[in-house]
């Protein structure tokens, strides 16, 4: 699953980044690490996402958000 599944407000755990080694490192930096909650907190025209990562919001492009590997905080 990736962020773009989950409903507005829906919470989710990080499982994995993929794609390489610099784009994970990137994401890494910026608070993507394996076990990281997060939720949708609003949705761009062309598949982009605003998610709440920790205390902070983080805005990823729909390429970026498909590299994200979540599952449901609660499972």
């Amino acid at each position: 699953m990736s962020p773009g599944d989950f409903a507005r407000g829906g919470v989710m755990r990080l499982s994995r980044v993929t794609g390489d080694r610099r784009h994970r490192r990137r994401l890494a930096e910026l608070g993507f690490v394996p076990g990281a909650k997060m939720s949708v907190l609003n949705r761009g025209l062309h598949g982009g996402l605003v998610l709440v990562l920790g205390d902070g919001r983080v805005a990823v492009d729909a390429l970026t958000a498909a590299t994200l590997v979540v599952e449901p905080a609660d499972g």
